[in-house]
């Protein structure tokens, strides 16, 4: 089994979680910060194609078709594309069109969409380079991304090195947001993310480096992105534990207009 195959895997396992977590999003504050965040970079134009790159278990499509974009999903994982569309249907929603597929290989056209938005998956890829250059050739001129992710394998490896994975498995104070709690499941992720290319390079400097050799503009980074667009959270003792150590970044970014 190849190294696609097995992050496939270990994300669809954690596919009921995620759809459950999401879902409970959905119906908190985080819905609406969300939404202002995402509404400051969308393009403005009154026909919006957006692309939700790793949708998971859709919640930022949701968000991105109310804020009137025309929304695509796709995710490598069948199980979390079905989820998707489960809770779509279980939250009401029309139009939204998932689909099962390689965020390195798109099955689009050249410039089908306006706007790309991703968060926590460009970490997971074999290929970023690669899933990059795949965004750059479907984004229109004047087209944007907006990525969010961190360096969660060099946190893993650090944790790994402290002793911290273990503490992870064995806390009770977790949320369901970090729902993998077993040591198997920390070590297996833990594994998969040292083996990634992404893990051992300096980021998001790596990310804006790479866009600007693609050709984008308007390059903007935010290196404290939840702090900064949700606030400081208090952190209790006993959450340490859990806690992972990476930061959540932010890279915007504009395909050059004709």
């Amino acid at each position: 089994m190849d190294l696609q195959e097995k992050i496939n895997q270990y994300w669809s396992k954690r596919s009921d979680e995620f759809a459950d977590a999401r879902y409970r999003d959905f119906h908190s504050q985080k819905k609406e910060e969300w939404m202002a965040v995402i509404r400051r970079y969308v393009p403005d134009k009154k026909k919006i194609r957006a692309l939700d790159l790793g949708t998971g278990a859709g919640f930022f499509a949701f968000l991105l078709h109310e804020l009137g974009c025309q929304v695509t999903g796709i995710d490598y994982s069948e199980t979390m594309i079905e989820n998707a569309k489960k809770v779509m249907q279980k939250l009401g929603y029309e139009g939204i069109h998932f689909q099962q597929m390689d965020a390195q290989k798109l099955e689009f056209e050249d410039e089908s969409f306006d706007f790309i938005f991703s968060r926590n998956v460009t970490w997971t890829l074999p290929n970023p380079e690669q899933a990059y250059q795949e965004m750059y050739r479907v984004l229109v001129p004047g087209g944007r991304i907006l990525n969010f992710d961190a360096n969660y394998g060099r946190a893993f490896r650090e944790q790994d090195a402290q002793g911290l994975t273990e503490k992870q498995a064995v806390s009770e104070a977790s949320p369901y947001e970090n729902p993998a709690r077993s040591l198997a499941m920390l070590r297996e992720r833990n594994a998969l993310a040292g083996q990634l290319s992404i893990s051992k390079v300096d980021r998001p400097f790596w990310d804006l480096q790479f866009l600007s050799l693609l050709g984008m503009k308007k390059m903007t980074v935010d290196l404290a992105a939840e702090e900064h667009f949700f606030g400081k959270q208090p952190v209790r003792e006993e959450e340490k534990a859990w806690m992972n150590p990476a930061a959540l970044f932010m890279v915007a970014a504009e395909k050059e207009k004709n």
